[in-house]
Formats: structure tokens, sequence, C-alpha cells
């Protein structure tokens, strides 16, 4: 769910003393080899629980550290947080920033797999993947808690970003961590799709049925209440919330 995760391949010119607008454009080809993004959702009662899954592919001879930037909801809480090498799954823990990131270089430094997830606003979060293995495949998991927002046409909305939009951050020492917000941006669209699988489980009146404003859905109704899914077959693009 990137701001298009990328090393640094290019830079958005500008003049000297002009305000930095928190972008630099980057060429696709370069992009960090995430490969594959899935939004897993239960929703009942006004709150819905979010497993955020992200794939990343090291196609290079050489170990890969991956510095991702990401948006995730204003109103929501990161409850867990574990990511998968091969057959092994290591669970993350919540820490003070200082003790995390500690712990985090050390495991690097002792040649081991780690990551590392530090919120920079409350709706962007930089994630962090270190030592992962030539030719490996890596898939983080973030679950966030979140309520539901309730309309005034009396139903429930869900909403979740997957595109981090570049910030306007002034002049020059306007905003001191400007560095640490700052985000890349793809000079074309990306392959990388997010697919969906929600699942409503409260009882909607009459012939009620989930609807989006955002994007076509297939919608099944069970015994439980409804799924669902999007209508592309290959998924969405990461270019707006999905709502």
């Amino acid at each position: 769910m990137p701001s298009h995760p990328t090393p640094e391949a290019a830079t958005l010119p500008h003049a000297a003393g002009a305000p930095v607008q928190g972008g630099r454009l980057v060429a696709v080809p370069h992009t960090l080899p995430l490969r594959a993004c899935s939004l897993r959702a239960d929703a009942c009662g006004g709150l819905a629980r979010v497993v955020l899954a992200q794939r990343f592919v090291n196609p290079w001879p050489d170990p890969l550290r991956v510095v991702y930037r990401m948006p995730l909801p204003v109103d929501g809480a990161v409850s867990a947080y574990a990511f998968r090498v091969g057959e092994r799954r290591i669970e993350g823990e919540v820490d003070r920033k200082r003790a995390a990131r500690e712990r985090f270089e050390a495991a690097l430094a002792e040649g081991r797999t780690a990551a590392h997830l530090e919120e920079e606003r409350p709706n962007l979060f930089t994630q962090e993947i270190g030592n992962v293995p030539p030719g490996a495949e890596l898939t983080a998991e973030i679950t966030i808690d979140q309520p539901l927002a309730w309309l005034d046409e009396g139903a429930w909305e869900w909403r979740f970003p997957t595109a981090a939009a570049p910030r306007y951050l002034g002049g020059p020492g306007v905003v001191p961590d400007a560095a640490r917000v700052q985000l890349d941006v793809a000079d074309g669209p990306l392959a990388v799709k997010v697919q969906l699988a929600l699942s409503v489980r409260d009882p909607l009146r009459g012939e009620g049925r989930p609807a989006s404003p955002s994007h076509p859905l297939r919608v099944q109704a069970t015994l439980a209440g409804h799924d669902v899914e999007l209508a592309e077959d290959h998924g969405a693009a990461l270019d707006r919330d999905l709502v």
C-alpha cells in the first residue's frame, strides 16, 4: 500500500529556496520488489479487524534491505505485526521506539532477517525489512483494529487507504523531520494490485447489500452476512481509498 517504494532513482528538480513539495519522482523499473498486496477484513458491530499482507521478493544476488513508507487508517490501531520467510513465521512485539530500533539493528548486524514498523504520522508508517536473502520471498502482515464510521443515511462505512500522497512541507526548516515523510512518486502505473476479502457479519435490512462508491464489487450472501470481493479478478490499483 505504498507511496510506490523505490531506491533513489531520480528527484524532482526545484529552484534554490523553493518550497519542498515532499515528493521525489522515480522511475517505475527501479521500484523495490513489492509483488502482491491483499486486505482481509472482518466487520461487525461498528468495528473491523483488518490484516494487510504485503509480499516482497528479492531478485538480487545480495541480501536486500527494504525501506517502505505506507499509509494506514488514521483512526486505526496496529494490534499485531508479523512476517514470514519460507516456512518460518516471526511474531513482532511492541516496544519503545529507541529500544525497537536497537533490537532491529542488532538483529541485522548478526545476519538475521528482521523487520521494523514505526509510526511517522497517525496515517503514515515506515516499514523496514533487512537481510532478505537472495531469491527469497517475504510476506509482512500488519493487523489493524479500526472503528467504522456511522453515516447519516443509516449505514456503516469502512475506508482503507491504498496510497500515500506527497505532503506539502513548506520551505527548508519548516518541518523538522521533513526527510522522514518525503515520499517517492512513480512516473507511471505499478503492476501490483490490491486484493480484498471482506466478511460483513451484520444482518442488513430488507434487500440491503454492501456497496462501494470507489470500486466495483462481487457480493455473496452467507448465513452470517455477506462476503465481499473486488470485481476485478486481478485486483485494484493502489491509487485511492477502498470504501
